[in-house]
C-alpha cells in the first residue's frame, strides 16, 4: 500500500502467519523485490510481524550518506549502518527483538555504495541497545582445495566487524552445528549479536600524558590480577570494576589491586587484550583461551570481564578513569595481525568456516593468501594473517586506524602495544607509518612486538630510512630479555652487548643498535608469553630465547638473581616493562608440565578447577611473604617487592635512567671542578675483562644540574670483585645506596635522607657474585 507521501509501506498481515503460509524465506523474497526502490531514493517502511513473540512497531528506512562503517545514531534519531563487503551481491540488515532470538524480527535490504553497503533506519524500537546482525549473499567459490576464495552464504548470521558493543562472541553461542560453507538453512545459535551503542552519552575518561622516556610499564591481565584478592567481593573478582576498586588489601594487610600499582610506582598499566574475543579456542578439553589473543571484534570490549552482564563498555571506561585518577596511563595490547575466525577447515571432506564477520563478508580483501593464492597465510600461528600490503587506503588499514581512534577518543587509552607487529608492515608501501600518521590518535604511544613466525624486524621502524625523525614507534627488545637472563647465570660474557643494552640502544641480530632514541627501546625480563621472572630461576631451559637456569636449586641464589635482573631492568636506559606479579615472585610452576608453565594461554578451566585457574591468577599472599597458597613460589616475595618499589622510586626521583636522548660519553675522570661538562653524561669507571669473560662493570650516570651522581656496578661473575678507585670519581664521598645481595630493608637506604643515612663506601666497594650495587655522591 502507499502512504499519503507517496512512500511504499508493506504490511504483512498476521493472518498469513497464523495460516503458516508466509515463511521467513518468503519475507526475504518480498524484501528483495522492493530493494530496487531504494536505488531510486524512495523511503520504504516495513512492518514485519515476527515469527515468535510480540510484534515490533514499523521501522522506516532510507539510503544513508554516512561514510563511517558500523552503526551510528545521528541527531535526528536515525541509525546508520555500514558494512564493507565489496564482492557481495546483496546484504540485509537483521534486527532482533530479544537477546537469544535466533530469527530476525525485521529484515532490511541495504544499498550498495561502491565496496560498502549502507542503510539508515528509524522507529520507536530503533535506539541504542538495538540488537542486529547481517546476512550477506554472494558467490561461493571457496572449496577444500581452494580455501582463500569468495565465501558467501546467506544462511550465516554475521556480526558487525565495526560493532561498538557485542554479546559474547564464541563458537557455541553463534553456531548450533558445524558451520559448513554449503549449509542450506540457518544454524545460528542465538548469541554473539552486535549491539548499537552511542558513546556520546558517556563521560569521557580523559587521558594521562606521560613522556615516553618516563614510562614504567606494568603488564597485567584483568582476570589474573583480581581473581585471588580475598578482600574483593566474589562477583567483582576478575572484572573491570574489580580492578577499579580501591581500599583492598592482602591477607597480611598490605595494599592490593589498584592501590598496589600506586604503591609500586609504575607510570603506565598495559592491559592484556580486552577486545571481544573467542575464548573457546583453548585447544584442550575443559579449557578456555585465557589470554585473549583471538579477537573477533576490534571495536568492542570483552564482555566476560563485565561485573554486570551487558555493561562492559561503561565498566571498562570506569576502569580507565580510575587508573587515570591515580596519574597512571593506560595501554592496550591490541591484536590486529589475525582474527579469531582462524581458517576454514575440512570436516569429512566438506569445507567449514567460522564465519563471525570478515570470513563470509570480505575474506579476500581482509586475509592474506599463501603465494599460490589458494590457502591462508599463517605467519601468526593463529590460522590467518590480516593483509596490510599495498597503499594506505586499503580496507584493513582503515579498519585498524578507525579502531585505534575509537579506543583513544572514546575510552581514553593512552598507548598501544601491537601484537606481532611485523605483519602490520609486511608488504606495506609505508611500512608501519600508516598507523603513525593518523591525527586522531597522534598523542598515543605506539609500541611494537616486532616479530612473527615469518621473521623479526629487530630495529622496527628504525632502519631502511625510518627513525625517530619521522615516526614515534618504540619496540619490544627480545634481545634484552635473552641477554640479561644469560647475564644473571654468568652466560652472556659479552661486555659490549651488555653496555649497548643498558645504554638503551638495543640490539639486532647482527649486534648493531636497534633504536635511534632510548625511549624507542622497551626492555623486559619476562612477559605473559614465557616464563615469569621467578620461573626463569626455577627451571632449566636453554632452548631458543628461554635462557633459564634452575640456580642449582639454591633458593638464596634465586633470590639474588631475581633482584639482579629486576635491578638491571630498572637501571637501564629505555622503557622498562614489568610483568604482573614478578615484583613479588609469582610463579606458574603449578602448571601440569614445564612446557605448560612456559605457555599458559589456555590455563582457564570451564568448570572452575582451582589447580588450573591458579596457575595464571596472581597469589597476593606472596606480597606478604606467605607461600602457603603457592608452594613452589618465592619465599622472598616481600623483599623483592620492596627492592622493586625502591628502584622505581629511584628511577622517578632523578633523570639518570630515563634520558630522552642518548647521553654523551665522557672519558677520564671528570667532575664539577671542571664545571658542568659532565652533567647529564656518563662514564665507565671500571671495566673488567673484555668479551669472552664474565662482565664486571661500573658505570657513572652523571647527574644533571641539581642532581647527585650515581654509580651502578654490575657483576656477571659468580665470584665477588671490588671497585677500589672510588675517590678518583668524586670530590665528595660515595655513599652506598643499594646492594642487591643484602636482605630486606638492608638492601636499600632511603632516598629522602641518603646523605645522612646511607653508609660511606670509604673509597672501595666489593660486589658479590651475580649481584649489583648503586653508589651515590653529591660530588661536593
Amino acid at each position: 500500500m502507499w502512504d499519503q507521501n507517496g512512500a511504499a509501506e508493506l504490511v504483512l498481515k498476521p493472518r498469513y502467519l497464523n495460516r503458516g503460509l508466509l515463511t521467513l524465506g518468503r519475507k526475504m523474497d518480498m524484501v528483495r523485490r522492493l530493494h530496487s526502490c531504494i536505488a531510486w531514493g524512495i523511503v520504504i517502511a516495513i512492518c514485519f510481524w515476527p515469527v515468535h513473540g510480540l510484534p515490533w512497531a514499523a521501522v522506516e528506512f532510507a539510503p544513508s550518506d554516512e561514510q563511517r562503517l558500523g552503526a551510528h545514531i545521528d541527531e535526528k534519531g536515525w541509525i546508520h549502518f555500514g558494512l564493507h563487503s565489496p564482492a557481495a551481491d546483496q546484504v540485509h540488515l537483521l534486527l532482533f527483538d530479544s537477546p537469544r532470538a535466533r530469527v530476525a524480527s525485521q529484515v532490511v535490504p541495504m544499498q550498495r555504495n561502491r565496496g560498502n553497503w549502507r542503510i539508515k533506519i528509524k522507529g520507536s524500537e530503533a535506539t541504542a541497545g538495538l540488537l542486529y546482525m547481517y546476512q550477506v549473499a554472494g558467490p561461493l567459490v571457496a572449496s577444500v582445495a581452494d580455501r582463500h576464495a569468495a565465501l558467501f552464504n546467506q544462511n550465516y548470521s554475521l556480526g558487525d566487524p565495526y560493532a561498538y558493543k557485542t554479546q559474547n562472541v564464541r563458537f557455541s553461542e553463534v553456531f548450533a552445528s558445524t558451520p559448513f560453507t554449503t549449509i542450506s538453512a540457518s544454524i545460528y545459535a542465538g548469541g554473539g549479536k552486535s549491539v548499537v551503542y552511542d558513546h556520546s552519552r558517556d563521560v569521557f575518561p580523559q587521558h594521562v600524558s606521560i613522556p615516553p622516556q618516563d614510562l614504567i610499564l606494568y603488564e597485567l591481565h584483568v582476570q589474573d590480577y583480581t581473581a585471588r584478592i580475598e578482600a574483593l567481593a566474589p562477583e567483582l573478582r576478575g572484572t573491570y570494576l574489580g580492578l577499579a576498586r580501591s581500599g583492598l588489601n592482602t591477607p597480611g594487610g598490605l595494599s592490593a589491586g589498584i592501590d598496589h600499582l600506586v604503591e609500586l610506582g609504575v607510570t603506565a598499566v598495559q592491559l592484556m587484550p580486552v577486545m571481544e574475543y573467542d575464548e573457546e579456542t583453548g585447544n584442550v578439553e575443559g579449557r578456555l583461551n585465557h589470554w585473549g589473543y583471538m579477537t573477533t571484534n576490534f571495536f568492542a570490549p570483552e564482555s566476560r570481564y563485565a561485573a554486570v552482564e551487558g555493561q562492559q563498555v561503561l565498566e571498562l571506561k570506569e576502569l580507565v578513569r580510575a587508573i587515570h585518577q591515580r596519574g597512571i596511563a593506560v595501554f592496550m595490547d591490541v591484536v590486529y595481525n589475525h582474527t579469531g575466525e582462524g581458517e576454514p577447515w575440512s570436516d569429512d571432506g566438506r569445507l567449514a568456516a567460522k564465519c563471525y564477520n570478515f570470513m563470509c563478508s570480505s575474506l579476500t580483501s581482509v586475509y592474506r593468501a599463501t603465494t599460490d593464492g589458494r590457502n591462508f597465510s599463517n605467519a601468526t600461528g593463529a590460522g590467518n594473517d590480516l593483509d596490510f600490503s599495498g597503499g594506505d587506503d586499503r580496507y584493513t588499514k582503515r579498519l585498524v586506524r578507525d579502531s585505534l581512534a575509537l579506543w583513544h577518543q572514546a575510552y581514553g587509552i593512552d598507548g598501544f602495544r601491537f601484537d606481532l607487529a611485523r605483519i602490520l608492515a609486511d608488504g606495506s608501501q609505508t611500512a608501519a607509518d600508516w598507523i603513525d600518521n593518523d591525527p586522531r590518535f597522534a598523542a598515543a604511544h605506539l609500541h611494537a612486538e616486532p616479530w612473527d613466525m615469518g621473521g623479526v624486524w629487530w630495529d622496527f621502524m628504525d632502519n631502511y630510512g625510518w627513525s625517530h625523525t619521522n615516526n614515534r614507534w618504540a619496540k619490544w627488545l627480545g634481545q634484552y630479555r635473552d641477554q640479561m637472563r644469560r647475564f644473571s647465570q654468568t652466560g652472556l660474557r659479552t661486555r659490549s652487548a651488555f653496555k649497548r643494552l643498558i645504554e638503551g640502544y638495543g640490539q639486532n641480530d647482527a649486534g648493531s643498535p636497534a633504536s635511534t632514541k632510548p625511549w624507542r627501546s622497551v626492555n623486559f625480563i619476562a612477559v605473559h608469553d614465557g616464563y615469569t621472572l621467578r620461573d626463569c630461576t626455577f627451571f632449566n631451559d636453554r632452548g631458543g630465547s628461554h635462557n633459564c637456569w634452575d640456580s642449582d636449586g639454591d633458593e638464596n641464589l634465586r633470590r639474588e638473581r631475581s633482584k639482579l635482573l629486576m635491578g638491571i631492568l630498572l637501571t637501564s636506559q629505555g622503557v622498562p616493562l614489568v610483568l604482573q606479579g614478578d615484583e613479588f615472585g609469582h610463579t606458574k610452576s603449578g602448571a601440569r608440565s614445564q612446557a605448560d608453565a612456559h605457555n599458559t594461554y589456555n590455563y582457564e578451566s570451564t568448570t572452575g578447577e582451582t589447580a588450573i585457574n591458579h596457575v595464571n591468577w596472581m597469589d597476593w599472599r606472596l606480597k606478604d611473604g606467605d607461600t602457603g597458597g603457592s608452594p613452589a613460589a618465592a619465599a622472598y616475595g616481600k623483599e623483592l617487592f620492596h627492592w622493586t618499589k625502591g628502584l622505581i622510586a629511584l628511577r622517578k626521583q632523578w633523570s639518570h635512567f630515563r634520558r630522552a636522548d642518548f647521553p654523551e660519553y665522557i672519558h677520564g675522570a671528570p667532575n664539577d671542578e671542571n664545571g658542568p661538562r659532565n652533567d647529564g653524561r656518563f662514564t665507565y669507571a671500571w671495566e673488567g675483562p673484555g668479551d669472552g669473560s664474565p662482565t664486571q662493570l661500573a658505570v657513572i650516570w652523571w647527574g644533571k644540574r641539581g642532581e647527585p651522581d650515581l654509580m651502578v656496578i654490575y657483576n656477571e661473575h659468580w665470584e665477588a670483585f671490588a671497585v677500589e678507585n672510588l675517590a678518583t670519581w668524586s670530590k665528595g664521598n660515595w655513599k652506598i645506596l643499594a646492594r642487591s645481595w643484602f636482605g630486606d630493608q638492608a638492601d636499600l637506604c632511603g632516598l629522602a635522607d641518603w646523605q645522612t643515612n646511607c653508609p660511606d663506601a670509604e673509597g672501595r666497594i666489593e660486589v658479590k657474585g651475580r649481584s649489583m650495587a648503586i653508589l651515590i655522591s653529591n660530588n661536593d
